[in-house]
Parts: structure tokens; C-alpha cells; sequence
């Protein structure tokens, strides 16, 4: 039960198609949800008074805020930017604008071209990685994922894992912005090539291009711009900046400190959500959010996956956009698309029944960033 009371909430999310946009850049597919996300809402243009943006991962630096606000015609109150600027993290610093008194209505956005483009993320994200090979952040997963089925004895469950991946492309086909809606089978994921063991393609993000707007404003001006606003009911955060020196690092037993904070912030446990949106960069760390932020008991996050206890209309679902294996891969910023909508019940097909309390949780760069948000369609 909540023991808090909302200062911040959603008021508009508009997201572009997922996949490719051929001849469009990410000042081009920002603009497009910009215009969206005030369209969706009926919010005027200069009503903005500040702005967050992320920029490109792709070293190109599109979607720096001060041009942004040049090209859209923004003079906001507040700007800026974040190096990693996941969805949770924009708008955590968004919140704090508000809070602190510096705008009460703020834009929050990501745009990117790097499927087009070309994008690899063929650098290492960590000091430990570079030496061994693991040059895409595919091989810290897979290290964490060995780790986990070591730990646990899990290594004959390692398939197990599938049901995640498929249960994602389920979501994805009910969802008309996706990128990857073709059927998935059981034996088309057994038959999928292996990227880094333990990790099939399959278990692995896509690379897309795409865009999100994401507009937040102090909690009662919101019920001023639109009738449904989503709720913030809290953030929490827990990092762990020494990496392998922590104990057991790669399956990152500091997402429990940051489960304990939004607990105490929030009043709300893992019992009280109707939906769960993780950021999956790669299936791998589903097992370990499930298990460190109380969805179910250590070592049994692959148990918990199986047998539809996922997908809509089951027990939990998670990722009923389809997430990044499926939808596309916007770093969170998808997901927060979805449960805006989710909690305002207009998802059409893919509508989870009775959606009134969704939380996010997000893992970044070698799994020393963790992140999590409630978010609900009251108040109080």
C-alpha cells in the first residue's frame, strides 16, 4: 500500500515506428515526436518551460538540447543533457527540475538513427572488457548469465531463458509501432545462433531507429493539461562505481538497495504491481531484476518466466510492448511509452486488465547502474 503522494507526472508519450527510417536523422525523428506528443495532448509549444534531452550513442552528438530547442523553437527555463541518459535517468532529472522549482512542465527526449546508420556499439563499456574481446555490451551479459547458472546449478535450465524472447514477440505482434512482428517459434529460438555463450541472438537487443517524447510536469499543474495524468510515485537508484570489486558484482545484488529505497519512498513491493517493465538489453538480466526486487526468491528467476506467467494476461506481464528484443531498442524510453498508455487503458489488444500500478527498472553500462521507478494512474 503507498504511503506517498505524488509531486511529478506523465501528461504525453508519443513514440515514432520502430526500424528503420531511411534519409531521416535523429534531429528528423525527434521533431516527428515532439510535434507527436503535443498533438496527443493538446499542449502548446511554449507551455514547455524545460527541456531534457539524450544524446546519440552513436558519437555524433544528435540531439544535443541546445540545438534541439533551436530547431523546435524552445527558449526553456532549464536544459541539459545526461552522458547516459536512459529513459529513467532523463526523467529522474526532469523530476528534480521540477522539484526544485527551476519549470513545471518539461520535455523529455531521444531520437536515434543507428540502425541506418549503422550504429555497432562495437566499443567496450567497461576497463575489463577491451582486453578479452568483449567489445559490445553483449559480453558482460553473457559473463553475468554464466555466473548466474554456475551459482544457482542451472546450466541444464539454460533454455529456459527462451520463453523470455518469446514471450516478447507475442507482445510485439499486438503492437503496430514494433519492429520485429513475424511469429517466433520454440524451434526458431532453439535454432538461433549463438552470439556469445550463453546468449542466442535472440536473447539480445535489436538495433533500431526511432524517437520518444516524453512530456513531465509537477503533479497538480498536470491535472491541469490533460484528463488521465501517470502518476511518479518514486525513483530510487543504487550504483556500484568499484565493479568487479564488489562481491558477486554480475548479478548485481545492488538492485536490492535500490528496491529497499523505493520501497521506503513509495510503500508499494513487488506483490502490489500489475505490470513490470525491465530494460533488456539482453534477456539475461530478467532473471536477476525478478529476484533482487522481490518478484520471486534467489536462483529462481528462470522458474518464474515459464508457463505464460509473463505475458499479457498472466500473472506478471513484463515488456507488453515487446521491449527491446522486439519492439526496438530506445534504452527505456520505449517502455515508458507503454505504461503511460498501459495505466491510461489504451493499449487496445494488448491492454493488461485492471493496469493501475507498473513499475521500471533499468540496469546500465557494466551493470554498475541500476535504476527503478513506480509509476501508477492515482495520486495518492
Amino acid at each position: 500500500m503507498s504511503t506517498s503522494r505524488s509531486k511529478t507526472a506523465i501528461v504525453a508519450a508519443y513514440a515514432t515506428v520502430q526500424g528503420e527510417h531511411p534519409g531521416k536523422n535523429a534531429w528528423d525523428l525527434g521533431v516527428e515526436a515532439f510535434k507527436g506528443a503535443l498533438a496527443q495532448s493538446g499542449i502548446e509549444r511554449d507551455q514547455i518551460d524545460g527541456l531534457v534531452t539524450q544524446i546519440s550513442m552513436d558519437g555524433s552528438n544528435q540531439m544535443e538540447p541546445t540545438r534541439f530547442g533551436q530547431i523546435v523553437g524552445l527558449n526553456p527555463r532549464a536544459s541539459g543533457s545526461l552522458k547516459y541518459g536512459t529513459a529513467i535517468f532523463s526523467l529522474a532529472h526532469a523530476a528534480a527540475q521540477i522539484t526544485a522549482g527551476q519549470a513545471r512542465l518539461v520535455c523529455c527526449i531521444y531520437a536515434t538513427n543507428q540502425r541506418t546508420g549503422g550504429y555497432k556499439f562495437g566499443e567496450p563499456s567497461d576497463p575489463y572488457a577491451g582486453p578479452y574481446g568483449f567489445l559490445n555490451p553483449a559480453g558482460g551479459a553473457a559473463l553475468g548469465f554464466q555466473r548466474y547458472l554456475h551459482k544457482y546449478g542451472r546450466l541444464a535450465d539454460r533454455d529456459k531463458l527462451g520463453a523470455f524472447a518469446l514471450a516478447s514477440r507475442k507482445h510485439a505482434q499486438l503492437n503496430p509501432i514494433a519492429f520485429r512482428r513475424e511469429p517466433m517459434t520454440w524451434e526458431d529460438y532453439l535454432n538461433d545462433r549463438w552470439i556469445v555463450w550463453p546468449l542466442r541472438r535472440s536473447d539480445i537487443c535489436l538495433i533500431t531507429d526511432g524517437a520518444v517524447c516524453i512530456l513531465i510536469a509537477e503533479a497538480d499543474y498536470a491535472e491541469q493539461l490533460v484528463q488521465k495524468p501517470v502518476y511518479v510515485r518514486g525513483f530510487a537508484r543504487q550504483d556500484a562505481l568499484r565493479l568487479l570489486q564488489n562481491e558477486d558484482h554480475l548479478l548485481m545484488p545492488h538492485m536490492q538497495d535500490t528496491a529497499r529505497q523505493l520501497h521506503d519512498k513509495t510503500g508499494f513491493v513487488a506483490a502490489d504491481m500489475d505490470a513490470l517493465y525491465i530494460q533488456d538489453a539482453q534477456a539475461s538480466v530478467v532473471p536477476s531484476t525478478l529476484e533482487n526486487y522481490g518478484f520471486c526468491a534467489e536462483g529462481e528467476g528462470l522458474d518464474y518466466i515459464q508457463d505464460g506467467r509473463i505475458e499479457i494476461g498472466g500473472e506478471m506481464p513484463i515488456n507488453s510492448n515487446g521491449g527491446q528484443m522486439s519492439e526496438g531498442y530506445m534504452v527505456g524510453w520505449l517502455h515508458h511509452h507503454e505504461l503511460f498508455h498501459q495505466l491510461r487503458g489504451e493499449c487496445g489488444p494488448r491492454q493488461i486488465p485492471d493496469c493501475n500500478v507498473a513499475q521500471f527498472c533499468a540496469t546500465g553500462g557494466f551493470r554498475e547502474f541500476t535504476a527503478s521507478a513506480i509509476y501508477s494512474n492515482s495520486k495518492d
